[in-house]
Parts: structure tokens; C-alpha cells; sequence
């Protein structure tokens, strides 16, 4: 079932990846023959979309430490995501010239689209996780800043989920950055969406950009378990 499930979606955006570019494409006056279309729609499932068979041995190695038992998700989701941003840069910048010589961006606004589709859905979910859970344990703003004062280290950036104890009204949390694999995205996209906006095109010095966020939220990630006491422990 849970396989199935993971095929149905790669399908499904397969097919509504195809139909788009075909439209996009249409649009500008380009002429793209049905294969054509087909392999750039099973390119972007393969690399967009989270796929177990492309996680490396790296990872696959990692679930015999005490770094946590789910490792190859995570994995996936920051290679699909780093592929997401690049594949939207490249649909941005795309230019393609036709045979009377005019110069078109076909896949722009797909680009612009998976972008900001992307950031906002990496952003909102959290926040979203956060409000409600606010609202349920009736948490005050200023009670979620002593929260983050008293957390350790490794958190104090992170997503934060309040919990408060029925019984004694004292407040706990979840780290919910550690639980969530899009939370070490966060910051990178919105990089790269505010250097779009700005109307950068160099693609590269972007993923540059993004790459070195990623890195950053990464080392974040990893940090409570190879710390010295718990790494002894361990």
C-alpha cells in the first residue's frame, strides 16, 4: 500500500507535468514531439519527487548509528527540495528563440509557480502546526518567547510546538524542526525567493546561495546527537 501509494503520485505529477509543459510550450510557438514531452515530465518526477531507490549508501549506513531510524525520508526530501529550486531557476531563465528570431521564456511561469508553490508550502505548514497548537493550549506570545529562552542550543531556531501539562498548567515542547524534514528548507528558499524578486538571474551564485542555507540548517539538525554526552552515551 505504501508503495502504491508513491507510485499513484509520481503518476499523477507525471501527467499534469507533461500537460503543462505541452501547454507552456504551445503557448510560445515551440513544437516538442510527444516523447519529448514525456522525458522532461519523467525527469522532473525523478528528481522533484521522493524516491527510495535514489538514496545512497551514505544514508543507508547512517540507520545503523544513533542518529535516528528514519534517515532516508529526510534525505530525500533535501535532495528533491535542492532539485525543486534549481529546476524552478532553470524554467525562470529558460530563453528559447524562434525562426522569425523573437526570443521566448516557454516555462517562466511554471518556474515562478514551482517556486513560490514550493516556499509557501515549506513555510506554511509549521506555521500552521504551531498556531493551532497555540490555540489548543491556550499559549501566549509572550509565553512561547520564555519557551524559546529556556530550550537548548540546538533549538533555539527551531520550530517550536507548545504542550501544556493539564495538571500543573507548566508548558513543554516539541522540537518540531528535528520532526520535520521541509523545516532545514525554510530559510534557504526564502534566499532564493527574495533574490528572484530582486531580479537576479545568475543561477548559480542562487544555488550557491541556497546550498550554503541548506548546510547551515543541516549542521543544526544534527546537532543534538553528536553531542559529547549523548554521543558517549550512545
Amino acid at each position: 500500500l505504501y508503495t502504491a501509494e508513491d507510485d499513484f503520485w509520481k503518476i499523477t505529477t507525471f501527467a499534469i507535468e507533461k500537460s503543462r509543459l505541452a501547454k507552456a510550450y504551445g503557448k510560445s510557438g515551440i513544437k516538442r514531439t510527444d516523447k519529448q514531452l514525456m522525458e522532461e515530465a519523467a525527469d522532473i518526477v525523478r528528481n522533484n519527487v521522493p524516491n527510495y531507490d535514489y538514496v545512497g549508501e551514505f544514508v543507508k549506513t547512517l540507520r545503523k548509528f544513533p542518529v535516528g531510524n528514519f534517515v532516508s525520508f529526510p534525505a530525500e526530501i533535501m535532495r528533491t527540495g535542492t532539485n525543486i529550486v534549481r529546476r524552478a531557476l532553470k524554467e525562470i531563465n529558460y530563453k528559447e528563440t524562434l525562426e522569425d528570431g523573437t526570443v521566448v521564456k516557454p516555462l517562466q511561469g511554471i518556474g515562478f509557480k514551482r517556486l513560490f508553490g514550493f516556499g509557501t508550502t515549506v513555510a506554511a505548514v509549521p506555521y500552521m502546526t504551531v498556531e493551532a497548537a497555540k490555540t489548543m493550549y491556550n499559549v501566549t506570545e509572550d509565553e512561547m518567547q520564555a519557551l524559546r529562552r529556556y530550550v537548548p542550543e540546538w533549538s533555539k531556531n527551531s520550530t517550536l510546538i507548545p504542550v501544556r501539562d493539564e495538571k500543573t498548567g507548566k508548558l513543554k515542547y516539541v522540537d518540531f524542526s528535528h520532526g520535520n524534514a521541509y523545516d532545514t528548507l525554510i530559510r534557504p528558499v526564502q534566499t532564493v525567493i527574495n533574490a528572484v524578486a530582486e531580479g537576479r538571474d545568475d543561477e548559480d551564485g542562487i544555488m550557491d546561495d541556497f546550498l550554503k542555507g541548506l548546510f547551515v540548517s543541516t549542521k543544526e539538525l544534527g546537532a543534538p546527537f553528536i553531542s559529547e554526552s549523548i554521543w558517549t552515551e550512545a
